[in-house]
């Protein structure tokens, strides 16, 4: 679900001078980020407003919602600091690119009359993904009387078949160029055709233009050998065709936004697929090059987006042989000092038993210093892990190298790569037979993976190093119950998470669309912050706060703020959970997940509570999470959650070994407080309502 804008991240690296693959050091969002998505629009970006935010105990506010060009933003950050808030801030520029169609040399009039219409067909232009915005025309204000109502409609072709869209403006107010707003999304390099329409008998001048070479002037349905003046601008997604952001309109952004003391970061993308996640991250170490103190925020689709929105099917591949080996250049991350395994995409079934394929990693293309190699004789599946456990050292090139022995066919393959052209990492290329080519080998690095899923797409982006991993996943349905993949999603992406060394964030459902998702109730938004607490989460927004305009394909109802401007009772719910939640926020962030069990009936992709773990229930059919926490000096925390969001429980649980005390991190203050563990029996009860979790400490050397 396209959110226009979204997100932030948490603190990584802070580094002297600037790495090309480096985190932002990004200023500490205490005591836990809590973020606010469609904020309050420009006219309601008031301090009233943002007080309102702060008093739901929120601290962070994804500036949205058309607040989305400097001045718009600068008053945000302007209330945002009034409030002790921050802001994560978009710029059309970083989103959007347009083309404006311009027949603008102006010639004579026609006549536009409710027995008059005036047409014109026009030209989109060529790419992928364009909207048409808005159309301006030439009209002689002073002939336009105030009860004169036109109306521009914009069709498929002259015969009228299909109405893309339309609006109409009654009276000329103060300009000859009045713009009418259509915003629907078009076929690109395609004709359509526009009519301007009155309600009125009298005659409304309408300008002509020059000679338009894509289209004709049609009055009354007929066509004439002229061409109206007209401004039709388009818009399109700035990375589509191959695009991005010029480095210009990066800085400018940029040296704009960076001493702001409210500002905490830039909102670039919502949903990449991974075809364009390369021209994002340039974006980003452009945005860190200029300004090294604040986050990027990129939001990733969740489990249930389509294989093509997360760009994962355009691929082809290569034959290794022995007269032609297939290699890779890559960079180490920062911080990383081995390489344990490189995993590779290779079709199995071409494979024999005698073929022995050898990965070896290198120094370099020129292959003066062999660091380590591997040898394998077939292989079960297609997603092939050679284990080197070599040494390396960060943020350096290497280079690795597939060759064949010769042996069966003398031909294995297809090893996977992009398309030629399409880059799927920007630190390194692939070679065939020696040669570098415009592509990348699928390839992992100390993972092990499935090519082409949801997993790997999540590990494209971490290997990008984004200061924060983002995602949406939207769990309550029209229906009832939860989606079956909420767990699987947060199984993904807490493992991603840890392995890339960054942490997560998530978007909290707080709303309803019409025919899709329910409004969320108290325990369900209850269960979904704190089940993402158990997994590790480090930060989570509320998608949304204000309700967007309940119009075109999604017909959104029932934010935490209504349409009107007045509280949901769910602002309250959000204002309750976010108090528990900035209490317990100063340990959570402290923390390191370190596993996450199920009790129960176990939701897909689970792990059930191992019996040889500490803490067990004593009933097993309880539906619970355990996430199982290390502090830096190892004392042992475990956040259980009610997984049902229908009924309390009150649970016992039991402790091997016996641990002196079991306390309770409190909502109220934070502190350790007492429970009711009794450490001759190793016994303790919690009750725990739909959804809550509560988190647990055991004491220092236990």
């Amino acid at each position: 679900m396209r959110k226009s804008v979204m997100a932030v991240v948490v603190a990584v690296l802070c580094l002297v001078t600037f790495s090309s693959q480096a985190r932002a050091y990004v200023p500490e969002i205490t005591p836990f980020p809590i973020g606010v998505y469609w904020s309050p629009d420009s006219e309601h970006t008031t301090d009233a407003r943002y007080q309102e935010i702060k008093d739901m105990n929120a601290n962070v506010v994804f500036a949205s919602n058309g607040v989305d060009t400097l001045d718009e933003v600068d008053t945000a950050l302007t209330h945002a600091a009034n409030n002790g808030l921050v802001v994560i801030a978009s710029d059309l520029r970083l989103a959007w690119r347009t083309n404006v169609l311009s027949q603008t040399i102006q010639g004579s009039t026609v006549f536009v009359r409710n027995n008059n219409p005036i047409g014109q067909t026009f030209k989109t232009p060529s790419g992928t993904g364009w909207g048409l915005n808005t159309v301006e025309l030439g009209i002689d204000k002073t002939f336009w009387p105030s009860d004169t109502t036109l109306t521009l409609s914009i069709y498929d072709s002259p015969s009228k078949t299909t109405l893309i869209g339309s609006d109409s403006i009654t009276g000329s107010g103060s300009t000859d160029f009045p713009v009418f707003g259509i915003y629907k999304t078009i076929n690109s390099n395609s004709t359509y055709y526009m009519e301007l329409t009155s309600n009125s008998p009298n005659n409304v001048a309408i300008r002509l233009g020059n000679a338009y070479a894509d289209g004709q002037l049609y009055e009354n349905g007929v066509a004439t050998a002229q061409d109206l003046y007209f401004k039709v601008s388009f818009s399109q997604l700035v990375y589509n065709d191959g695009g991005k952001p010029s480095n210009t309109e990066i800085d400018d952004v940029a040296n704009h936004f960076t001493t702001n003391a409210a500002f905490q970061g830039y909102n670039i993308y919502d949903e990449p697929s991974a075809a364009i996640m390369t021209r994002i991250q340039d974006t980003m170490m452009r945005l860190r090059q200029t300004d090294p103190n604040h986050m990027t925020f990129v939001n990733l689709f969740p489990t249930y987006a389509t294989p093509e929105q997360l760009g994962l099917t355009e691929q082809t591949g290569a034959y290794v042989t022995s007269a032609q080996p297939l290699g890779q250049t890559f960079k180490t991350k920062p911080n990383q000092t081995t390489i344990s395994t490189i995993q590779m995409w290779i079709d199995d079934t071409q494979w024999s038993a005698n073929e022995e394929l050898t990965l070896s990693l290198w120094n370099s293309p020129s292959k003066t210093s062999l660091i380590a190699q591997k040898t394998l004789n077939g292989a079960s599946n297609n997603w092939v892990t050679f284990t080197l456990n070599a040494s390396v050292s960060p943020d350096t090139s290497y280079y690795f190298e597939l060759t064949h022995n010769g042996g069966g066919n003398n031909s294995v393959g297809w090893v996977i790569h992009s398309l030629i052209g399409d880059n799927w990492t920007n630190d390194g290329t692939a070679y065939v037979a020696g040669t570098p080519m415009n592509t990348d080998f699928w390839f992992t690095i100390n993972q092990n993976i499935q090519g082409g899923t949801y997993e790997d797409y999540v590990y494209r982006w971490v290997r990008k190093l984004p200061d924060v991993l983002v995602f949406d996943h939207y769990p309550f349905r029209i229906g009832g119950g939860i989606t079956s993949d909420y767990y699987s999603n947060l199984e993904i992406i807490r493992r991603q998470a840890l392995a890339g060394g960054v942490d997560f964030w998530s978007f909290i459902q707080s709303i309803g669309i019409n025919g899709y998702l329910r409004v969320p109730n108290e325990a369900e938004m209850r269960c979904q912050i704190y089940t993402n607490l158990a997994y590790g989460a480090k930060g989570y927004i509320y998608f949304t706060y204000w309700t967007p305009w309940s119009g075109g394909t999604e017909a959104f109802r029932d934010g935490l703020i209504l349409p009107d401007g007045t509280k949901n009772t769910s602002y309250t719910w959000a204002q309750t959970l976010n108090a528990e939640v900035l209490q317990l926020g100063p340990k959570l962030m402290s923390l390191t997940s370190q596993a996450v069990y199920h009790t129960g009936t176990l939701p897909n992709s689970t792990t059930a509570l191992p019996a040889s773990f500490f803490m067990q229930p004593t009933g097993t059919a309880e539906p619970l999470v355990f996430g199982y926490f290390t502090d830096d000096s190892g004392r042992k925390y475990v956040m259980v959650t009610n997984r049902d969001i229908t009924n309390s429980r009150t649970v016992s649980f039991s402790f091997s070994p016996l641990p002196s005390t079991v306390k309770e991190i409190s909502k109220v203050n934070g502190n350790e407080v007492a429970t009711d563990y009794n450490n001759t029996t190793g016994q303790m009860s919690a009750t725990l309502a739909p959804g809550e979790g509560k988190l647990f400490v055991l004491p220092n050397g236990y």
